[in-house]
């Protein structure tokens, strides 16, 4: 990196600090304004928000591992960089003025994107592109949490009833409740056997972020044409619903087998030490997914280039001859 450009990003990066943690910027729910770190860091002590601490850092690796193919391009500045900084800039006061937190977020995105566009040009800024998308999984979403995360608990508990009584134990959906039908012929009242609440934490919304951070890292590495990243990182989300799913019913199994008090304990004191632990299952059938997913589009990708392949031979052979 040339001096001149070196000296640009400290300017950046210390315009960044101004910005973000020495000037108060909303309230949110307060009653005093917070600097956006002071927000951030708020919202990083939620399990479901956890993952976003760790984006700066995993951005930085990107950029750093392809610093030889950055250091051969040419820094040309691209002036439409300026305009985009411009734009973040009144986009960072709107969202003061306006008291929301996530104006902020978006312009801090457009300043770097504009600052990297001005600084070192479009082709190194493309370079960056995928270290950047992944900087956007740093900001916490809590909005989401409520509208998505109902919708996924209502989807996590029919699935579940689905699965159950497709396998012969009989149970009853009550809105985000699921419990045993009763039997009159072994005496057992509804619910005995178990009784699950969906509740919030385990809809799969603080799985499914982490889940999205984990798909896309999965994705990039493991493919290398765009169009198969996108393809495998459009299955995270069925892929996290399938893996809660599959907790789901392993805690139902523990709680017909040991009882109900050990596989999941007491919904409005404690829950019980295999109820965390159980938690571990969503990412590892996750990530089981994720490569089953990946080999799979392998196979049949590279089995119709092989065929492809074969056909073009074949046309090629019998034209000569």
């Amino acid at each position: 990196m040339k001096r001149k450009s070196f000296i640009a990003w400290m300017m950046l990066a210390a315009s960044l600090v101004l910005l973000m943690a020495v000037q108060p910027y909303a309230a949110g729910y307060g009653s005093f304004r917070r600097t956006i770190l002071a927000e951030l860091l708020m919202r990083w002590k939620d399990a479901t928000w956890q993952h976003g601490a760790l984006l700066p850092f995993i951005a930085g690796y990107l950029i750093w591992r392809r610093r030889n193919d950055a250091a051969q391009l040419p820094e040309t500045a691209d002036h439409r960089g300026l305009v985009l900084i411009v734009l973040a800039l009144c986009l960072y006061f709107a969202g003061f003025r306006a008291n929301n937190f996530y104006c902020g977020y978006a312009a801090v995105m457009a300043l770097l994107a504009g600052s990297s566009l001005w600084l070192d040009g479009r082709e190194s800024s493309r370079g960056r592109l995928f270290a950047w998308l992944m900087l956007g999984f740093m900001w916490p979403l809590p909005f989401l949490e409520e509208s998505i995360g109902y919708q996924m608990r209502l989807i996590m508990v029919r699935a579940t009833g689905f699965v159950l009584n497709a396998a012969g134990i009989e149970s009853l959906v009550s809105g985000t409740a699921l419990q045993s039908m009763p039997n009159l012929e072994f005496g057992r009242k509804a619910g005995e056997l178990f009784s699950v609440g969906i509740a919030a934490p385990c809809s799969g919304m603080r799985s499914l972020f982490a889940l999205l951070v984990v798909g896309a890292l999965f994705s990039y590495f493991r493919q290398r044409v765009l169009w198969r990243r996108l393809a495998l990182f459009s299955a995270i989300l069925p892929i996290a619903i399938a893996a809660n799913m599959i907790r789901i019913l392993v805690l139902i199994f523990a709680a017909m087998i040991f009882g109900q008090q050990w596989a999941i304990g007491d919904a409005e004191k404690e829950v019980s030490a295999f109820h965390e632990a159980t938690g571990i299952v969503v990412f590892l059938v996750a990530l089981l997914l994720l490569q089953s997913a990946s080999w799979l589009l392998n196979r049949l990708c590279g089995g119709l280039g092989f065929r492809r392949s074969s056909v073009v031979s074949r046309q090629i052979i019998s034209s000569v001859t």
